[in-house]
């Protein structure tokens, strides 16, 4: 038999496929080894120190929400855009709360830290977080330029020097209403508390001097004043004269006053303002008066003005000096003396007694014209009280006539004074 020489076609060709399968894995493997070697060359080495450090009282029994103890700078996270959102809120920064504790928020921290007492060190450590996440954290405080005028402020006034200057009396204890920047009726009574203690003209116009003493070192918190003891105006027994020449101290407060808005009967009368107080006595006297007005027929009585202190007289006063030197161009001298033929002085004005109502009807621009006014006129003295400034006593009283405006003083005084056409001064000058 004769010996075949090679082997079958079929073999050769799966040897040579081997082959190149051998070759074609070994070419990717190069590949691949030279595309890492290249990525590698131009990726950093991540840093093994961490950024952010947790702890927390027990480790064994981490809480669901880990409070963040230490934030410094190139700190990344969300407990670092937490951290800028709060300072945000309080006015320290003002930049996008990215969650990276850049030199921006290092910034914002450190100003902080110098308006809450703590080290200025940037770095936003367990003291800083615990205070800035807590009620007592202060709001930014801008420090007015030393160099600088400071801008007069007063009734009308908004803006951000407003918010500051709210912002300092807050701090010192004159001021607890919102930081708005709205120069309104708390504000001026904060700015006149502090005049007060410190010495300066008491006007509730925040000018240079009061502005300088705020922003000075030698401005002091608000010392509080013992509260005055109420007096019984009802108790002696002549009628309490109140007008220019005879005003009531500035610490005076009436005793026995009444919420006039929760105390009448709204079916009887309607208190304008929430929170009007009155004296007890003449409060159910003006009630007498009305249920028998009731009984005539005569209702839609309001009441739009009670028991006033004298701080909130001095607002009015105010308002009125201001509004004559606006809209009529007048000095700040004839603008007080215009104010004070209609609107009594602090201290001045029988509101201060808890006494005085002033007497309207709802919707009604002119109360005397009236079908209420002529029958208050003349009815009220049957039940203590006398129209108390009338057009033919104006050079006694001092004051131009006003409708609306009653008094009490009790029926054994109000009657002879009807009766003999006599105006307060003049009977209490008689029976004297």
């Amino acid at each position: 038999m004769k010996k075949k020489s090679g082997g079958s076609p079929l073999g050769w060709i799966l040897a040579v496929a081997l082959i190149c399968a051998v070759v074609m894995v070994g070419l990717a493997a190069a590949a691949n080894r030279q595309q890492y070697s290249a990525e590698a060359a131009i990726t950093p080495t991540p840093s093994i120190t961490p950024r952010t450090v947790r702890i927390t009282e027990d480790p064994a029994q981490p809480t669901s929400t880990p409070t963040p103890r230490l934030f410094q700078l190139n700190a990344v996270g969300l407990e670092v855009k937490q951290l800028q959102q709060r300072l945000q809120e309080l006015g320290y920064y003002q930049d996008a709360a990215d969650g990276q504790y850049g030199a921006g928020t290092r910034a914002a921290v450190q100003t902080f830290q110098q308006q809450n007492g703590l080290e200025a060190d940037g770095i936003a450590g367990e003291d800083t977080l615990n205070l800035l996440y807590s009620a007592q954290a202060r709001v930014f405080t801008a420090t007015p330029t030393p160099s600088a005028t400071p801008e007069t402020l007063t009734s009308g006034s908004k803006g951000e020097q407003v918010q500051r200057m709210q912002q300092r009396l807050k701090e010192l204890g004159f001021y607890t209403g919102a930081i708005d920047g709205d120069y309104g009726r708390g504000t001026r009574t904060a700015v006149i508390t502090f005049q007060q203690q410190h010495g300066l003209d008491a006007d509730g116009i925040a000018g240079q001097k009061t502005l300088q003493m705020l922003y000075s070192d030698a401005a002091h918190a608000m010392e509080v004043t013992p509260t005055p003891e109420p007096i019984h105006v009802m108790a002696d027994g002549m009628p309490l004269l109140v007008n220019k020449e005879h005003p009531l101290p500035g610490d005076f407060v009436p005793a026995d006053l009444v919420d006039m808005s929760m105390y009448c009967d709204s079916s009887l009368v309607k208190i304008k303002y929430k929170g009007t107080q009155g004296v007890r006595e003449a409060v159910d006297a003006l009630m007498e008066m009305l249920r028998a007005a009731q009984a005539d027929g005569v209702t839609g009585w309001q009441v739009s003005a009670a028991y006033r202190s004298i701080s909130e007289q001095q607002e009015i006063f105010d308002d009125s000096v201001a509004s004559y030197m606006k809209d009529r161009g007048m000095s700040r001298t004839r603008a007080i003396s215009a104010t004070s033929k209609t609107v009594a002085d602090p201290g001045a004005s029988e509101h201060h007694t808890g006494l005085a109502f002033d007497i309207t009807v709802p919707n009604i621009a002119s109360f005397k014209s009236t079908k209420q006014c002529k029958w208050m006129h003349d009815h009220c003295w049957d039940y203590g009280f006398v129209v108390r400034y009338q057009a033919d006593k104006e050079s006694i009283t001092g004051f131009l006539a006003e409708a609306w405006h009653i008094r009490y003083v009790g029926r054994e005084h109000s009657v002879v004074m009807r009766d003999r056409n006599l105006c307060l001064e003049e009977y209490l000058a008689i029976a004297q």
